[in-house]
Parts: structure tokens; sequence; C-alpha cells
């Protein structure tokens, strides 16, 4: 039956991001603006919202009006909406009057339904692309002849900057001077056609809901603001003009100016607003301090942040200068894995060309969500996508659909780096899916195999340049291994008639079992300071390899006794060069796993030595062919053992690890100490840090006139262990036992930690920030005369020199934590954390056994 008919119309509508603001109302009923404003209309591609607008005699009139926003039924009933309806229904019996052949739609309730593909209410312009669709939606079902200028009239009513998402390209909104509001409306400036290289970076810092909403923060700004006053008379005013102008002859150095300026106007203006009111955050600033060093490293204004009411950061740029602002945001953020958003045609290739400060590349790493690549846009679009289906349903996906009576609909199967994998399409029901795979080149695919799935957000950002290095270094190792096997294969005397299989298998067997014995002895001794100190392990475990191979090298010339000594030396090498190796390996491993991943990134590198190693048999295969002189194999060992060693020692220099062993922790507080409130990142450390010396825990003063050592021991080795020559005292805290044996220009420092219930990992770090503080000040004590070693041994000390209070470590602390710092592992103890128990010895209980060994457990995790 006609009368039960459902009419539709499907309108999409973009998201507008304003360059120069609108902030406050003349009149709050009207939603009339006090100054005018201009935007950017961004992308349908990347930032839209669809709206069905469905009208039939069918639906119940006492269920009324209704919106379902996002799957979740939303009230319509406030004043702005019911203002908009109110005149699109009013317009609309305006012609059902004049042509009474006309169905009455205006009579009928609407039923609405709308979906964003970002998030609502958190400063990205949700209502002004809500309400534009809305009213364009309605619009198209009630077929009103009305130009995108005549319908701003209705959009404004509903959110203000909802008129300038009824066009396209860059748009004005003027605020008009009639009391009624008949000419505050939108205006088209420029189509998207005359700049269309403009294109935008949103940094999406909280999809949360804004804890103030635009509204009422207008009305507390106008009401309170002083500022206020000169933003609406001079300030805006003044950036219409230049910005229509910047417009018109595309100079984008002046838009950018302007852009960045008018942003700063209007959240000064919030946070002149009493009480304050505050959109951006701390993440918010990072972004801005990226855009200030983009342009300045690039040497012109290439970059322009502006920042709605909200905190999101959204960054115009032209498409010419993708790579230094795209590409600097995309090198810092990409160790995230938890941020998509990328389009990986447009990112591809892209270098890092502008390094940030790694204060900022941390504040955006932790901070930022996702990202939207977008560009400049045009105004809505009549589509045949609808949310409503023919018989007034609300199918997919809301769970009352009615089968076979749903929408077109597209959804995708994506990896973790957010590449799609599938698409499919369809209207939601089993017999209409269709499935299309997406085809990875051949290449590609290759490359997949050999890299942890999700690459590279599944990984740490220096995962990359190690596992290049460490391929490298394998490549070489596998060679000399094949130029000493075969040596080893000669002393044994393979090929020599008069050698006995009896002695060699009896070398063979001699060599394996001193071997085993030394990998036993040495895991049990080293293996809790391997973790700690990887790095350093890990390069080690090649020297010992490479030692081994250069003895292998001279058992062809040596008698019986000298060969068993040699063969017996370089296998033990090899199993330090095996304990070191894997062990170390895993500890990097687990730093480089960022989201759990630690098995199939063990299993990637299985198969990338794994290639890498045949790839080096089939060289050394050749090499052992071609190269039989001995001068020329000692050569040809010598450089290829230092193409191996300094591509491992490239390998461990890339690695950033997070926690504070002893030197990285010495580095950092040094540096506090050197630059108070200065913290630096992993990353800067990585690059000051030591791989084979400064691993014991060396200390120094200020200006390293006294030098030593510092380790923990248990409290038997700091009472009793005697220094001849040097004078000895003791400090004492709340939380350890510190003794220091000190001599002219040397001293050295034994921790013994207290058992405490309320520290962990944090306990060796404090005892160690005051190790480094003590050390630090022996300049400045020392330089006093009436100060000399027998005041220090003489006083009954509870402080250590510089003494830093508590709540001052703890701020220190929590600036490390900030920058990126694992606080929470100890990396600092490198043997069994022994504690002292102060007072009587009662025995343990079964809770103090457990807490031991939980204690135990998280104090010897390290990287």
């Amino acid at each position: 039956m006609a009368s039960e008919k459902v009419y539709r119309a499907s309108t999409t509508a973009p998201v507008n991001i304003a360059v120069v603001k609108y902030w406050g109302k003349r009149d709050a009923k009207l939603n009339l603006p006090t100054n005018s404003s201009l935007s950017v209309t961004l992308s349908q591609d990347d930032l839209r919202t669809l709206t069905t607008a469905s009208t039939s005699a069918s639906y119940p009139a006492s269920e009324g009006d209704s919106l379902l926003l996002n799957g979740a039924p939303s009230d319509i009933s406030g004043a702005r909406t019911q203002a908009c309806l109110r005149e699109l229904r009013t317009r609309r019996a305006a012609l059902e009057a004049a042509d009474p052949s006309l169905p009455k739609l205006s009579t009928w309730p609407l039923r609405i339904v709308s979906e964003n593909n970002f998030p609502t209410a958190a400063g990205l312009a949700s209502s002004a692309a809500g309400f534009a669709a809305l009213v364009r939606a309605i619009a198209n079902l009630y077929e009103l002849p009305a130009s995108p200028s005549e319908l701003s009239l209705i959009a404004r009513q509903g959110s203000g900057s909802a008129c300038r998402s009824l066009f396209g390209g860059y748009v004005a909104w003027r605020m008009g001077s009639e009391e009624d509001g008949s000419d505050s409306m939108a205006d088209q400036v420029a189509m998207a056609s005359h700049w269309p290289d403009m294109r935008a970076l949103v940094l999406v810092v909280s999809a949360a809901k804004k804890g103030v909403s635009s509204t009422s923060g207008m009305q507390q700004t106008v009401a309170t603001s002083g500022l206020f006053k000169e933003r609406i008379t001079n300030v805006v005013p003044q950036n219409m003009a230049i910005m229509e102008k910047a417009i018109a002859e595309k100079d984008f150095e002046k838009f950018a100016e302007v852009t960045m300026r008018d942003s700063n106007s209007f959240h000064a203006t919030c946070a002149d607003t009493y009480p304050p009111i505050f959109y951006m955050n701390d993440i918010s600033r990072a972004a801005i301090r990226a855009v200030e060093t983009i342009n300045e490293k690039a040497g012109r204004t290439v970059a322009a942040y502006t920042f709605d009411a909200g905190p999101n950061a959204v960054i115009y740029y032209l498409e010419k200068d993708t790579e230094a602002v795209v590409g600097t945001f995309y090198h810092v953020l990409q160790g995230n894995a938890e941020i998509g958003g990328w389009k990986k045609a447009e990112i591809q290739g892209l270098k890092a060309s502008i390094s940030l400060d790694e204060g900022v590349a941390a504040a955006l790493k932790g901070g930022v969500s996702r990202v939207i690549m977008t560009g400049v846009g045009e105004g809505p679009v009549k589509t045949e996508e609808y949310l409503v289906a023919e018989d007034g349903s609300v199918p997919f996906p809301n769970s009352n659909a009615t089968p076979g009576a749903a929408m077109s609909k597209t959804c995708y199967d994506i990896d973790p780096a957010g590449e799609i994998l599938c698409t499919y399409t369809g209207d939601g029901s089993k017999e209409a899916l269709r499935a299309t795979k997406t085809i990875i080149p051949p290449a590609k695919a290759l490359l997949y195999a050999f890299l942890p799935a999700g690459y590279p957000h599944t990984v740490t950002t220096d995962y990359l340049p190690y596992q290049t290095y460490d391929s490298l270094q394998a490549f070489a190792s596998s060679i000399t291994s094949l130029l000493a096997s075969r040596a080893v294969l000669e002393g044994l005397g393979v090929g020599d008639s008069n050698s006995s299989p009896t002695g060699a298998l009896i070398l063979k067997i001699t060599g394996d079992t001193i071997s085993r014995v030394a990998t036993i002895l040495f895991a049990h001794r080293m293996g809790q300071a391997i973790e700690p100190e990887c790095k350093f392990y890990r390069f080690l475990a090649d020297i010992f390899n490479d030692s081994a191979q250069f003895l292998d090298l001279l058992t062809p010339a040596l008698p019986y006794f000298p060969k068993l000594g040699v063969i017996v030396s370089a296998g033990v090498l090899r199993s330090l060069c095996g304990v070191a190796a894997n062990a170390s390996k895993a500890s990097l491993s687990a730093h480089f796993a960022v989201t759990g991943n630690l098995a199939e990134l063990n299993a990637k590198e299985a198969s990338q030595e794994t290639v890498v190693s045949l790839l080096g048999m089939l060289v050394g295969s050749l090499v052992v062919k071609l190269v039989e002189d001995k001068a020329t194999v000692w050569i040809l060992m010598v450089l290829l053992a230092g193409a191996h060693l300094a591509t491992n020692y490239k390998a461990v220099r890339s690695v950033r690890m997070r926690t504070l062993n002893r030197q990285r922790a010495t580095i950092v507080f040094k540096e506090w100490l050197d630059n108070p409130g200065t913290i630096l990142s992993p990353a800067q450390v990585a690059e000051r840090e030591s791989i084979l010396f400064k691993t014991r825990g060396n200390l120094s003063s200020k200006t390293g006139e006294y030098t030593g050592f510092c380790s923990f021991a248990n409290y038997g080795e700091l009472k009793t262990w005697n220094k001849r020559g040097y004078h000895r005292y003791e400090i004492e805290t709340a939380g350890y036992f510190m003794g220091v044996w000190h001599r002219g220009g040397y001293f050295y420092f034994k921790i013994a930690l207290k058992e405490t219930r309320d520290k962990k990992g944090q306990q060796a770090l404090e005892a160690w920030f005051d190790a480094v503080n003590h050390a630090y000040h022996f300049d400045s004590f020392f330089a006093q005369k009436d100060h000399d070693h027998h005041e220090l041994e003489s006083q009954q000390r509870l402080l250590p020199l510089g003494h830093v209070s508590t709540e001052q470590k703890e701020n220190i602390f929590a600036a490390l934590e900030k920058a990126g710092w694992d606080l929470d592992t100890n990396a600092l103890e490198t043997r069994l954390p022994v504690r002292v128990r102060v007072g009587a010895a009662a025995p343990l209980t079964e809770k103090d056994v457990f807490r031991h060994r939980e204690a135990g457990l998280s104090e010897s995790k390290h990287d």
C-alpha cells in the first residue's frame, strides 16, 4: 500500500576544521555568533557522517521522531535539534499546501539513523558534520528547493559550525547583523579544486567526550573573559581578511601563520575564562612543539597546527611537504603498535628527515591513540547507502535487523598494522556476502615471512636496525666458521693416513666434555648478570666465538698435547659464547616484543638466521674451495672477523634498552645532577653508554677527580670487606646500608638493601641514585679545607652528600617513567637479590617465603 511506503534519503556530510575560530554567541537561542569564522572542509574519504532520514505513515505516531547515533538511541528533544526539525517541516508543509498531491511527509514521524567514522564529541567537529548531514538528508527527503546557504541558516541552529559543513573547500560563516539571524549564513570562499593540494594530519589524542561542551564553554567565556572582547573586535576581523586573501593567493606561509595565531588566541581566551577552560593537554602542547621544530628545521613554514574545543591536533600542510611533516610524525609514532590510521600508499618510502626533541617524541608516542590522514574535500553528497531498510527497519549492525532487508555495508579484515587483508561487501546477509582478498605482491609476501606480524607496529623502533646488522654479522660468521671447521678437521687428521681415528676421537671427547662443564659453571656464575647487561654480553659472545675460531686455525700446525689444549680452550670459549649469546638474545627479544609477541618474534628471528646461514654456507663453500693458502686464510679470517665484530657492535649500539642497569642509571642521574630537571630518554642514553667498558658500576665525582666503583652486597660483605689503606665509613637510611671506602682519588661503595614491604624495583634505584649523588659531591666536600676523610669516617652519617629528599626522588622517577623508562624491572643487581632483615631473626612464615619468592622473581627480571 502507498500509505505504508517508507520514504528514505541518505546523505554524507564532511567535517570542517576552522582556521579562524567561532567562539561566543550574541543570541544563544538562534545560535548567532559574536564573530565570523572560516574553515577547511575535509575529505569525506576519511572523515564523514552518514545519515539516513526516513518517514512513513506506517511509523507509529506514539513513538514520535527518533535518532539512532552510532548504534545507540540519541535524545532529540533538545531545543537545538527541535529547531532544525521544526524549520524543515515548516518548509515541507508549505510545499504540501501548494501541491495537495504530495504525500504529507511533514506530518509523519521521522526515523533517523546516523553513523560517524570518527570519535563523537572529542574535538573533531562531530556535531558540525552530524547536523549538516541531518539537515541535508531531511531536506532531500522532503525534496526542499533550498540552496546550501539557505540550509546553512537551519543547520546553524543545531550547531553553529554545521553551517560550514554544507559546503566543500574553503568556507566562511558570516556572523551577520540582523537580530533574527537571517543574514548569519555560510558561503564558499573557494572550491576544493582551487587549492587541492591542502592536506591535514589529525593526531587523535583522546576519543573521550569533552569535559566542557562547546556550548557551555562559550557561555562562560562571553560572561567572564577579559580577552574575549579584544578577540571579537580586532583579532578575528583582521584574521578573516588576511585568511581570505591567503586562500585566494594560495599563500601557505600566511595561511599557516594566521591558523596558528588564531588557534593560540582562541585557547588563550578559554584559559582567560573564569573558571578557566582547558581543552588542550600535554600531548597537544607536544604537537605544537613538534610543528615548531619541523618549520624551524625545514627553513620555512611547512606545517600549521590548530586545535578546536578538544585536545586533538589538526596539522595542515601542502602535498609537496608530506615527507617533512608526515614523515617526521610517522617515524616518531610508528613504534607504538596501537596507533593506526596511516595510509600505507602515502607513507611508504617516507624518510625521517627531521628529528624531534626526545621529550616531545616520547610524549607524542605515549599520548596519540591514532592518526587520520586527509585533505581538503567536497561538501555533502547524496548517496544510495542506506542505514534504514526499505521496510523501515534498522538492520545491520542493529541486532533487531530483519534478515534480507539490510543496507549496503562494507567491512574489512585488517592486521595489527592496519593493512587490509580482505574486503567484504553485501547487504549483511550470509547469502549476499562477497569476499575479496587483498593481493599481496610476491616481494612483500616474502618479506612478511621473515618479519613479525603487524610490523612495524608490533616491535620497538630499534628492531629493524638491530636485525639488519645482526644478519650481516651472522653472514660473516658463517664463512669464518667454515674456514675454522676445515682447520679443525685437518688438525684431527682428516685426510692424513698417519693419523689415528682413536686419537682424534679422544681429542673430540675431551674438548666436548670440558666445554660442557664450562657451560654449567658459566651459566651458574654469570646467569643473572647477563640480562641487565645483555648488550655487553651479546657483543662479548662474538668475541668469544671469534677467539675460538682463531684457535681452531692453529690446530693443524700443533703437536698432540698442545693441540689438545687449543681444542679444549676453543671449546670453552664456544661454551661461553653459547651461554652469553642465547641468554642475551632472549633478553633483547623481550625488549623488542611490545605486544606480547615474544614467541612469534623468536620464530621469525630463527627464520632470518636460517636464510642468512644458508647464504653464508653457500658463499663459504666457494671460499673454502678457492682459498687454501695458509697466509691467505689468516688474512681472510682477520678481515671477516673484523667485519663480524664491527656489524655486531653496530647491532648492539642500535638497541635502546628501557631498563636502568648500573651504567644507564649512572648516566641518567649524573645528567640530572649536572642539569637539574633534565631527564634523558632511552635513545639519548643509548648514544652515550659504553658496550664493553663502564659496566661494573663505575662512578665519579662531578669533575672526574674522584673515581671508583659501586656494587650491591650482603650485610656480611659490607661489614667485613677490608680495603687496606682506605678510610671507611657507613651510611644508613630506611632502605639500605652503604659502606664507603675512600683513599685519595679512589673509592669503593657497597650497598646492602634492607628488607622492606613497600618497595621493589625502585628500592635499588633509590640507593643507586644516592650512591651516584654521594660520589658526585666529593669535589665540593673535599674542596672545603675543614673537611677531610677522617671527618667522614668519624661521623655517624644518616644522609649521603648532596641529599635529595624522598619527594624529589619520586618526582625524578615519575619524570623517568614519562620519558619512557621501565622502573618496574630491577636491572641494577647482577646476582641473587639479597635483603637485610633488621631486628629479631624470626623464622620466615609461609607468607614471608611467598613474598621473598615474588620479590626475587620481580627483581631478577630485566629488559
